[in-house]
């Protein structure tokens, strides 16, 4: 866990303590993953759990109900609990989740459930198929309730590049490409690997991080070119026919 932060580390192992108080012997791993393990929490502070336990209906995960306002309250989001059969059985329905863990992600407690995993190809074009395309109308209805909002723009730029870093892991691989761990350094490889505009997704990233300040028509001009780029990608997923 060297590129998590002290206070990460600390708010883990207390973690670890309610869930051991919690579920005892029921209790087979703990995993981090998402922003907090990649060593991007300053920007998204929020820390991701995956726990996997013998039984996780909602009877025996309420043993650990007291503990979910403490949790909110140090920004650890409500756990993903699922029992030990569950991610082999989910890997064809949510293969770009399980992908976007194995970026980077780090065993608290117990066994590595996510070594190993044998992820298709097939399966991996589908799901980033259906992400593009459906988030892509969202996107667009999105951008109508905020034309001319600068501030509410920038907002939806700095979402949408998280939501899309789902897709983005999806088409590296779909490539054959690692997945790199920290988002700037995805989104250098994804621009260049499908041959989108990587000056504006620089440009688009340090808008959202409040790095580079521009107008109202500006935005409303990059966000267009944004969503040019992704049909682009979309376009060249819907074309690997033969995977």
């Amino acid at each position: 866990m060297e590129q998590v932060s002290e206070a990460i580390k600390k708010k883990s192992e207390e973690f670890l303590e309610n869930i051991k108080e919690s579920f005892g012997e029921n209790l087979r791993s703990v995993i981090m993953y998402g922003p907090a393990a990649r060593g991007e929490e300053a920007k998204h502070p929020y820390i991701n759990f995956m726990v996997i336990v013998d039984d996780n209906t909602p009877s025996e995960l309420a043993r650990c109900a007291s503990f979910v306002k403490k949790w909110r309250k140090e920004l650890i989001m409500t756990p993903l609990f699922l029992d030990p059969g569950y991610i082999q059985k989910s890997l064809d329905t949510f293969p770009l989740e399980f992908l976007d863990m194995l970026s980077a992600y780090h065993v608290i407690h117990g066994g590595d459930v996510l070594e190993d995993l044998d992820l298709k190809m097939s399966d991996v074009r589908n799901q980033c198929e259906r992400e593009l395309k459906g988030k892509l109308l969202h996107l667009r209805a999105e951008y109508l309730n905020l034309r001319g909002d600068k501030k509410g723009l920038m907002d939806l730029i700095d979402r949408s590049l998280n939501t899309f870093r789902l897709v983005f892991a999806g088409a590296l691989f779909l490539k054959n490409i690692g997945i790199p761990k920290d988002t700037g350094t995805l989104l250098s490889d994804i621009t260049e690997e499908y041959e989108l505009d990587a000056s504006l997704f620089k440009k688009l990233r340090a808008m959202a991080k409040g790095e580079i300040k521009v107008n109202e028509t500006e935005a409303d001009e990059l966000f267009d070119l944004y969503v040019e780029e992704l049909d682009k990608l979309s376009h060249a997923i819907d074309e690997m026919t033969d995977i």
